[in-house]
């Protein structure tokens, strides 16, 4: 009956890694994506 526990509590644990590392991963890509357009004020306020 521990090993079961032991087994289940370790899957969990697999389970809640892998799922903030795609979270995470899904996440910095969106980030980038946003930040890679230059915004528009930037442009209207460069120097001529």
């Amino acid at each position: 009956m521990y090993d079961v526990c032991q087994l289940a509590t370790a899957m969990l644990a697999i389970a809640f890694t892998a799922l903030l590392l795609i979270t995470g991963e899904r996440f910095i890509e969106h980030r980038l994506q946003h930040e890679a357009m230059t915004p528009i004020v930037v442009m209207a306020t460069l120097p001529p």
